[in-house]
């Protein structure tokens, strides 16, 4: 995507250096073609920063148990536990999810995780070993 962005940036970039202004006289302030250009790097400029600031959506993966603060998930790749809102009703605690969602602020020391999309639901978590 961000490729994507990069080529229609460089293209429209060349496109304004290619317009040229055409003088049939004393001309004052900016031609079409520099209006253009302008109006065409402001766009893509807004678009680039829009990309950049919207949030993207998270997945994680992991089992849901219960907690004090209802369902949480302890996420596989960080081993960060996440106190579940949002799509959650569905899911029930000893379950291996993948979930596609929001990071929320934390609450009262609690990161939370807004459940959007429930992507898979795998069966049975499996046990831990217990440590010595």
């Amino acid at each position: 995507m961000r490729s994507r962005i990069c080529a229609v940036v460089l293209a429209l970039g060349l496109l304004s250096t290619m317009a040229e202004a055409q003088s049939g006289g004393s001309r004052i302030g900016p031609s079409g073609g520099e209006v253009a250009g302008i109006v065409v790097g402001v766009a893509v400029g807004i678009a680039v920063v829009i990309y950049l600031v919207v949030p993207k959506e998270k997945k994680i993966e992991g089992c849901v148990a219960p907690s004090d603060h209802g369902l949480q998930l302890t996420n596989e790749g960080s081993h960060e536990s996440y106190a579940l809102t949002g799509e959650s009703a569905n899911l029930q605690a000893g379950t291996r999810v993948k979930l596609k969602g929001k990071l929320l602020k934390k609450h009262a020391g609690v990161r939370e995780f807004e459940v959007r999309q429930v992507l898979r639901q795998e069966g049975a978590c499996k046990a831990s070993a217990p440590t010595s």
